[in-house]
């Protein structure tokens, strides 16, 4: 696209052209505007390369400098982590409805499961088994953790109705027991307990039974016998607070959340062995962390990724011939891009704009957009090779060449600016992060990579290698063969293989025969029917649970979850404002009664204040 442009601009500036004729009324006006704005730009490029040519190291330290001042953006740094924000437009009504429950209700409690799944021929309901429930029951209810110099035990952070009560009772088929050991002990026959009290005297409202156990089993006269799973199901409280760099979140029970559910995968193995049980805790931090985790271990990738076009780029900028070759070039230029995303981030992050997971993929759009325009300017490098001092030259280069990079870089800019305008939060400031990202990468091209350009020519002109600059090649031996190439133009013979491949070889095959023009139009064709055909096959559906890698020990907890207990349940509460409620109480009943007969909700799962009071 860039080198496109650069053609583009030579064929309409050209005054030798004999064909050219003038143009008329608006087209004039328009081929007159171009031109001005084509002569002011290579004019601005000339003075500004200008003053990098004759000052390459003060350039490269004011670069150094600024890149140190966007750094300090660090301090202001804010990160969010919630996905409702990330991926909810603003402006939407649920986001106004859920800022208005929490105005007045504030947040839910933290749910926390712990789930117990028996090898094959383990009854979960058996005497042994319920006794090892209770067994990891107490040790939830033992367990402290030092957050933030502060020792956090279960007292510390279960919820309660209010502030003074007693922690909110955790529900499970230990119920029958009140979660009490000695009454468990004392209990002859437990299955019979299940199968002769009353689960609703226990629990008068909330899911029935059959909620907390996996694949119960029934005899003819429909009493339990077995279960190949059961759960237990606690409540944390949810007191979020301002976290410096990370947003809102309650710390103590989110890293209290984790660290149990750490705990209790190192013993899984152990408690399998002497018990037949294997135990899951499932946690909303732990699957925050695990989401979390997922996007961070993409970081490898995204190293050898930025090594990967690193290489590329050396390898595009290289030469047969160590003295002509300029791969030091590719690895300044990723580098130049790397410090246009560090600048970005700081100054986004100066301004208040916060980080997300999606904004980590920056630095790829950048890579393409930097290295492109490190290509365009050396490609009009060789282009100048008539001019013989170096420094007239690289002005030279950089004046023809910094058109074309101008409009990639400025269109790129506007496209960005254009998504920002996007509803979605997570979309809409990536978008502000690679705008800033793009500017500062068009600033540090014509700048910092110039200043490096020039100094490696001056490494040419005194015959050393590319790369390794302190060793010097001959002219005319070994693997520098030939006069000097300061005084030729660039031939041929002088340009890489990347360069015959695209530009002599490629050619010759495609447009050099007929079945070369076929196999093009053919391989075209296909490739639109697969991209229309992929296109028919796009979903719009969005689970937070695809960012858990699949090696990720959260994956075992959502198949316990997913094939015991009928995959992962939402809850969900209905709200009423200002009514009056003397007069209104038939329509909250009839509320509560249609949500509670919906197909969606999990039968005897709804309570109403009403109904209670």
């Amino acid at each position: 696209k860039a080198t496109v442009s650069v053609l583009y601009w030579q064929a309409q500036m050209d005054p030798s052209r004999k064909d050219r004729t003038p143009g008329t009324g608006l087209s004039a006006s328009i081929e007159r505007l171009s031109a001005a704005v084509h002569r002011y730009t290579e004019l601005f490029f000339e003075k500004l390369t200008t003053i990098v040519v004759y000052h390459p190291a003060v350039t490269i330290g004011l670069v150094f400098l600024f890149v140190v001042i966007m750094a300090q953006g660090v301090w202001f740094y804010k990160e969010e982590l919630s996905p409702d924000k990330q991926f909810s437009p603003r402006s939407s009504q649920a986001v106004k409805d859920e800022d208005w429950v929490l105005d007045r209700f504030g947040y839910e409690n933290r749910p926390v499961q712990t789930m117990f799944e028996a090898k094959e021929g383990v009854n979960m309901l058996t005497k042994e088994s319920l006794l090892f429930m209770m067994e990891m029951h107490e040790w939830l209810l033992s367990q402290w953790k030092i957050i933030d110099g502060k020792n956090v035990t279960y007292e510390v952070v279960c919820a309660r109705y209010t502030k003074g009560d007693d922690c909110k009772i955790p529900v499970s088929v230990l119920t029958f027991w009140g979660h009490n050991r000695t009454r468990l002990e004392a209990d002859p026959d437990p299955l019979t307990t299940i199968n002769t009290v009353s689960w609703r005297s226990l629990e008068p409202s909330g899911p029935p039974l059959d909620f907390y156990l996996g694949k119960p089993e029934y005899n003819a006269a429909g009493e339990v016998v077995s279960a190949r799973a059961t759960r237990i199901d606690y409540n944390f409280k949810n007191e979020k607070v301002e976290i410096s760099g990370v947003g809102k979140d309650d710390p103590q029970s989110r890293y209290f959340e984790i660290q149990i559910a750490d705990d209790s995968e190192h013993r899984r193995k152990a408690d399998e062995a002497a018990h037949g049980v294997g135990v899951y805790i499932r946690t909303t931090g732990q699957e925050d962390q695990a989401g979390k985790d997922s996007v961070n271990s993409d970081i490898g990738n995204l190293i050898i990724g930025y090594m990967l076009m690193v290489i590329y780029a050396s390898f595009i900028l290289s030469r047969s011939r160590p003295k002509y070759s300029h791969s030091l070039l590719g690895i300044v230029s990723v580098i130049s891009v790397g410090l246009s995303t560090f600048s970005a981030y700081g100054f986004c992050w100066y301004i208040g704009i916060k980080f997300n997971t999606v904004v980590q993929v920056l630095i790829l759009v950048l890579l393409g957009v930097g290295v492109d325009d490190t290509f365009v300017i050396m490609d009009s490098w060789w282009d100048c090779a008539h001019i013989e001092s170096m420094r007239e030259r690289m002005i030279a280069a950089v004046k023809h060449a910094g058109p074309a990079v101008t409009i990639t870089s400025v269109t790129d800019l506007i496209a960005f600016l254009a998504g920002s305008s996007s509803s979605l939060p997570a979309l809409q400031d990536f978008c502000y992060y690679a705008s800033v990202g793009i500017a500062f990468d068009f600033m540090f091209q014509v700048t910092f990579v110039v200043a490096v350009a020039y100094l490696d020519t001056v490494r040419q002109q005194q015959s050393r290698a590319d790369v390794l600059c302190c060793i010097k090649v001959g002219d005319h031996t070994g693997v520098c063969l030939g006069s000097d190439e300061e005084k030729a133009r660039w031939t041929e013979a002088e340009r890489g293989l990347q360069n015959r491949v695209v530009g002599t070889y490629l050619p010759r095959l495609i447009l050099g025969s007929n079945i070369g023009k076929a196999v093009v139009l053919v391989v075209s064709a296909v490739f639109l029917a697969l991209g229309i055909y992929g296109c028919t096959q796009l979903e719009m559906n969005y689970n937070n649970e695809w960012f858990i890698p699949s090696g990720s020990p959260f994956r075992d907890v959502m198949r316990v979850r997913d094939t015991y207990f009928g995959g992962n349940e939402l809850p969900a509460n209905a709200y009423f404002g200002a009514i009056d409620y003397p007069n209104e109480q038939g329509e909250v009943l009839r509320a509560s009664e249609i949500l509670r007969t919906n197909y969606w909700v999990v039968e005897n799962s709804t309570s109403s204040w009403m109904e209670d009071f």
